[in-house]
């Protein structure tokens, strides 16, 4: 293929985000494709169950958390109800605690051969790295570092985009197996679920049953009443404005300090150490090589 500039000027961002994380990342590509004079459609994925638009775009990127080796479900559903189309530009971006390392590196490829069974033409797919949420994280300024960053790696994201080239990665062997095992993921998230419950310190103000991206959690005679369709986001534990969730089971998945996501961007702003220099701690070596490249 030659290197021909490509010319985008309409696209779809379609995402899912359980705690911030992914919409971060849209929202930074929202900004500067509206700057370069792109339209910009933006869909939130846990709204929206079905997919239409009167012209489509010049390009449709889906963007997801990875959750155990591959893209959220909620994310693959909807690209299962995509209606089919003649070879149209589609980019994949997954967004991940760990970086583009082993048994991450093939969590975008049923997404994109379910893309490819609706015609799309897969141009271009890149793993993001953002702190991670789930049973522990990377050194303070480490993720500061990745908040940081996160304009730069939109930028250069869209200029590959752009420069219309194809850009798709080589997963690992193994990984393959770990992404077909990770549909079982699936079922231990329905457990974790009906196993999370309330402490005293609830207020019944309903906040986690109104922000449940699978519309998981009911109110039942003034408490959460949690069903079987988590999908293991920690939304709800996080969101608590009285920490009153927590699971019965898998308690190593829910980080003892908490997640907040925008008061980490808040201090990346004040207290990021210029002079810092990572560890060479191996269960970090995907961010590190992230932020050096």
């Amino acid at each position: 293929m030659n290197d021909r500039k490509r010319e985008v000027k309409t696209v779809t961002l379609a995402y899912f985000s359980g705690t911030g994380g992914t919409k971060a990342i849209v929202s930074c590509f929202e900004t500067q494709f509206i700057k370069s004079g792109i339209h910009v459609n933006v869909i939130d994925i846990s709204c929206c169950n079905t997919y239409h638009e009167e012209k489509a775009p010049d390009l449709l990127i889906i963007f997801s958390p990875v959750y155990a080796f591959r893209l959220a479900s909620i994310v693959e559903h909807w690209i299962k109800n995509l209606p089919k189309v003649q070879n149209m530009p589609a980019a994949v971006i997954s967004v991940s605690g760990g970086g583009e390392t082993s048994p991450n590196t093939a969590c975008r490829v049923h997404g994109k051969r379910l893309l490819a069974k609706k015609g799309y033409h897969i141009i271009y797919e890149k793993m993001f790295v953002m702190p991670s949420n789930y049973a522990s994280q990377a050194d303070y300024q480490l993720n500061l570092q990745l908040l940081n960053v996160i304009p730069l790696k939109v930028t250069q994201a869209i200029t590959e985009i752009s420069s219309g080239k194809i850009h798709l990665t080589k997963p690992r062997v193994l990984d393959y197996f770990f992404a077909y095992i990770g549909k079982a993921e699936h079922f231990g998230a329905k457990i974790f679920g009906l196993s999370i419950h309330a402490s005293k310190e609830c207020t019944q103000c309903g906040l986690c049953a109104r922000k449940c991206p699978a519309n998981n959690i009911k109110i039942h005679d003034s408490l959460p009443k949690f069903g079987s369709n988590c999908m293991w986001c920690l939304k709800c534990i996080y969101d608590c404005p009285h920490l009153a969730l927590s699971p019965g089971i898998f308690k190593f998945s829910v980080l003892k300090d908490g997640y907040n996501l925008t008061e980490m961007s808040e201090k990346a702003k004040t207290q990021l150490d210029p002079e810092y220099q990572p560890s060479g701690s191996m269960l970090w070596q995907g961010v590190i090589d992230y932020l050096k490249n």
